[in-house]
């Protein structure tokens, strides 16, 4: 009888470890690097940030014309822009979850689409524990749940 308790109180204990509730992921639980502003405070934007031939992608148009997205299951992040100091030729700023961010050149806008809102200063957007957010001074910060980012204003941007 105290073999079947046991495996009885196992057989709890297990089920109470496996079907327990999950805390919820978080896009950034470290700090931004230095210099670059926080936006996990930042309200969630409201509006229409899907395109209908991009499932589960959410895509945004700042107020000065640059297009972003931020894809599903950890894919690129990036915007169809890139500042006035990024590398000769280049068009994008680009980044995924496993590697630092860059400035590359396409031959096809990857994030642009333009039935999508303009995101608000101030506010943020999230996908797939990925984020980016438009701060009051006009620069787009993006972040990837691998600790990758970039800052990106029409004058400069920092890459990590």
């Amino acid at each position: 009888m105290e073999n079947v308790r046991f495996h009885i109180a196992a057989a709890i204990a297990v089920g109470v470890t496996v079907f327990s509730p999950l805390p919820p992921a978080q896009a950034w639980p470290w700090p931004p690097p230095p210099g670059i502003e926080d936006i996990n405070g930042y309200p969630i934007a409201e509006g229409d940030y899907s395109s209908p031939t991009d499932h589960y992608g959410l895509f945004f148009r700042t107020p000065d014309g640059r297009h972003c997205g931020i894809r599903p299951n950890r894919g690129p992040v990036g915007c169809d822009a890139v500042p006035a100091d990024a590398p000769e030729g280049m068009n994008q700023t680009f980044v995924e979850a496993g590697a630092p961010a860059t400035y590359r050149y396409s031959g096809t806008p990857s994030f642009t689409r333009d039935d999508v809102d303009v995101l608000p200063a101030g506010y943020r957007l999230e996908n797939w524990e990925a984020a980016c957010a438009l701060t009051q001074e006009g620069a787009v910060i993006c972040k990837t749940s691998g600790r990758h980012g970039f800052s990106l204003d029409t004058a400069s941007g920092t890459l990590w």
